[in-house]
């Protein structure tokens, strides 16, 4: 995961590496905004994911 904008090559890929938080269990299904439901993911992962792929523990599905 790069750690600042400098470290990729143009800032369209930054926009979709940049880490981002993540609700394991999601805010829409009543997940709370605390740190143990959160996990580090790509922007594009994270949009990636949605509500519906969280797996049976709530972690993404690879």
């Amino acid at each position: 995961m790069p750690r600042s904008r400098f470290e990729v090559a143009h800032a369209t890929i930054w926009k979709r590496e940049r880490p981002t938080f993540d609700h394991i269990v999601p805010r829409a299904a009543g997940g709370p905004d605390r740190a143990e439901n959160l996990q580090l993911a790509h922007a594009r992962c994270n949009k990636r994911k949605g509500k519906d792929q969280a797996a049976s523990d709530g972690r993404v599905r690879t």
